[in-house]
């Protein structure tokens, strides 16, 4: 089976390591202009006031994918879908003016041999939209005819042309309101010929049977039309989960790559703290806050926050007490840290970022450093003092960096 084509992107955390923009397993591209920053371009003769509603609009869609995914990258994957080659059509009994027209053993074939399968992401206007086509596909059956002097039946056999699924799904509640069902008309076709072993003639134009065309348009395209989208629902999350990796900043749960730092106390022990784990990423608030807009001025300004509520961890901290050195884990719990960037996203060196470190506390063991109570005292308040003081200075630069990073070059270009 051919593998689906899948519009999306790649992924970007907060250690700036880029996953890569293809799967082995479902294959994609992604609705480049759709991105928030480059809305504007397609939106010229528009005003900034305009502008500026269609990027907030399209960023806070970015944003509730992330929020959902955050943490979440590494989770084991989704399994993939594949249709089915046949799909079942229940016996069907249509009615015209005089005419009954019954259907009965039906199956459609040919699903698996498509030519085409594409997944777009939109952030903007908040969609999922799947293509399949198919360049023929077959239905056979039996058919029982009936009108008040004649009586026919046999076997049928309808060829379609061209056929095309097209159905779009909303992006940010995709895990929570995937369709069970979509339109049948988000089935069509180019042409039909529908043959008859009996006496009733060959059909080539749908609109001469108003019974056959109930049967393809109303009955069978429904079928297909709600067999498709089931089997294209874990592609589908697939694409969602790759298409959101570039945005988020904490790939998994936990991460061991924070910054350690050194300090000193007021009694002149010497502390290093390296091998820090931190725990609870998954716990971040993310919101677009504002967005300003000066196209004459290349100005597409967002302010956003970003809160990390209840963090905890350890790390290793190594004391120097004139020739003597200890080393020992201590423990760590922070209430939340804040951090509420401006950005311009036309421009990734135009960002400023301010943090906010609120309840480090920091607990170790006095023994496993041979400490007096006063002497314990003081290094837990270094520790917490300084780590709260790296933990800001980190944030501060890192996620102006993260965002630029996140940005489509070509953003400005117009």
């Amino acid at each position: 089976m051919k593998s689906s084509l899948v519009l999306i992107l790649a992924i970007c955390s907060i250690s700036y390591s880029v996953a890569d923009e293809t799967s082995d397993s479902v294959n994609w591209r992604y609705d480049n202009d759709t991105i928030p920053e480059m809305l504007p371009r397609n939106m010229l003769t528009k005003s900034n006031e305009e502008i500026e509603k269609a990027v907030f609009n399209a960023y806070q869609n970015q944003i509730k994918v992330v929020s959902e995914y955050s943490g979440h990258v590494y989770d084991p994957e989704f399994p993939i879908g594949y249709f089915k080659n046949e799909c079942r059509i229940p016996d069907s009994q249509t009615y015209g003016t005089d005419i009954d027209l019954i259907f009965d053993n039906n199956v459609l074939s040919g699903l698996r041999d498509y030519y085409q399968n594409v997944i777009i992401i939109k952030w903007a206007p908040d969609q999922i939209e799947t293509i399949v086509e198919w360049k023929e596909a077959d239905i056979r059956g039996n058919y029982h005819y009936l009108n008040p002097t004649f009586f026919d039946q046999g076997n049928y056999h309808i060829k379609l042309e061209n056929l095309k699924y097209q159905a779009t799904t909303t992006l940010t509640e995709n895990t929570m309101k995937y369709p069970s069902s979509v339109p049948s008309s988000s089935i069509s076709y180019t042409s039909v010929k529908a043959s008859f072993s009996g006496k009733i003639p060959t059909v080539t134009n749908i609109d001469d049977s108003h019974n056959l065309k109930y049967f393809l348009e109303e009955v069978v395209f429904q079928h297909v039309a709600d067999d498709i989208v089931k089997s294209m629902q874990p592609n589908i999350s697939i694409a969602v989960r790759q298409a959101v990796r570039p945005y988020i900043m904490f790939k998994n749960v936990s991460d061991p790559h924070f910054k350690g730092f050194t300090a000193s106390t007021p009694s002149n022990l010497q502390l290093e703290v390296g091998d820090v784990f931190t725990n609870g990423l998954n716990q971040t608030l993310q919101r677009v806050r504002n967005m300003t807009v000066d196209m004459a001025n290349k100005k597409l300004m967002s302010s956003t926050e970003l809160v990390m509520h209840n963090l905890s961890g350890t790390f290793r901290v190594k004391l120097t007490n004139g020739t003597n050195e200890y080393t020992d884990y201590a423990t760590f719990e922070i209430e939340n840290i804040n951090v509420a960037p401006v950005s311009n996203m036309f421009n990734r060196d135009d960002c400023t970022a301010s943090t906010t470190v609120k309840n480090t506390k920091v607990t170790i063991d006095p023994a496993s450093f041979y400490l007096s109570k006063k002497e314990e005292l003081e290094v837990i308040q270094v520790l917490e003092n300084e780590f709260s003081s790296t933990l800001k200075n980190k944030f501060d630069k890192t996620v102006c960096i993260a965002l630029g990073d996140m940005l489509n070059s070509k953003a400005g270009n117009f």
